[in-house]
């Protein structure tokens, strides 16, 4: 039985692993000598513990990208909003002139450096800026501009969207435990080192023989998927010498 390409990437192992998790499971719904293998058991705990904080560790560190995608996100609206003030301030249009510059005014107590602060400080400047927009005496300024009223509303969207993002971060550190490369290396220890060799030790009992099987064919699949990658990167390379 072939070993786990090291190259796999973390997702794929993931998947790897909870599949040969499951059909351990389901094999182990017969009474027989496999079922009552104690020593393939202890793998396999250790397979499924791992698995699961590959798990963990994927989640974790998607919530990260999110939490900084929703960031990028809010800072390009309050430039769009420091943009059209600017522009709306400069054309020759008297009553939206003077509803531009009266929300410039506000604008700028904060600036378009509001975007450089800290996640904690930008979120409690973003919050304050809405508030001051929301005021009634500036209701019908932003009403005279189009466009403006909705980049505020997208705003404070944009705003949720980051606390919900942040919130889920939080969570996710809280939970945090190895990343997912640290896993990864020791989920391929356990199949490589442990996993394969007994099955390939035990492969022709009988009990023993339908698992062994299957579980070759997902290696095998998953690394076909690895090798796949390989010549297309090797061929993409020879085209660009």
């Amino acid at each position: 039985m072939n070993k786990v390409k090291t190259a796999i990437r973390v997702a794929e192992l993931d998947t790897l692993s909870d599949i040969l998790v499951r059909l351990y499971k389901d094999s182990c719904a017969a009474e027989n000598a496999f079922s009552k293998d104690a020593n393939l058991s202890l793998i396999m705990a250790e397979v499924e513990n791992l698995s699961a904080d590959i798990t963990t560790a994927i989640k974790s560190e998607r919530v990260s990208s999110t939490l900084d995608e929703a960031d990028i996100a809010r800072d390009e609206i309050i430039r769009n909003i420091g943009d059209a003030l600017t522009g709306y301030a400069a054309i020759p249009v008297a009553a939206k002139k003077a509803a531009a510059q009266n929300l410039l005014a506000v604008f700028g107590k904060y600036g378009r450096q509001i975007t450089q602060k800290n996640f904690a400080e930008e979120s409690s400047l973003i919050e304050s800026l809405l508030e001051d927009f929301g005021a009634e005496n500036l209701a019908s300024d932003v009403a005279a501009l189009d466009g403006v009223g909705e980049l505020v509303l997208e705003l404070r969207t944009a705003q949720d969207s980051f606390n919900k993002a942040n919130d889920d971060y939080t969570h996710a550190s809280v939970n945090r435990g190895e990343s997912a490369t640290s896993v990864k290396k020791s989920l391929i220890s356990a199949l490589n080192d442990k996993l394969v060799p007994y099955l390939s030790a035990v492969a022709l009992l009988a009990d023993y023989k339908d698992f062994a099987t299957k579980c070759e064919a997902e290696i095998a699949k998953a690394n076909a998927t690895v090798s796949g990658r390989n010549k297309t990167a090797k061929s993409e390379q020879l085209l660009k010498m």
